[in-house]
């Protein structure tokens, strides 16, 4: 069943929600995509083990890909949840 999802503004299949820093979103969100890829981030070693990209890796990855916005971005999301 299709339903308007109020927090995403969109309409698709079985919306759900979730918390993400005290705020209540859609997981159709791009504060959801967020989450996930700060959270999968994390995950990753901090040296390079083939065929495993590291962290630094990654970082360099999104730069390519998305700009260096999108890297500082993800990088302060990374260093805020690392010293906590």
């Amino acid at each position: 069943m299709i339903e308007h999802c109020p927090k995403c503004n969109r309409s698709h299949w079985k919306p759900k929600t979730v918390e993400v820093n005290g705020e209540v979103v859609c997981t159709h969100s791009e504060a959801w995509r967020f989450e996930c890829e700060v959270r999968w981030a994390l995950g990753l070693p901090n040296k390079a083990r083939k065929p495993k990209k590291s962290k630094l890796d990654y970082l360099g990855m999104v730069e390519r890909e998305r700009g260096a916005e999108a890297r500082l971005e993800l990088r302060t999301e990374m260093v805020k949840r690392y010293q906590k």
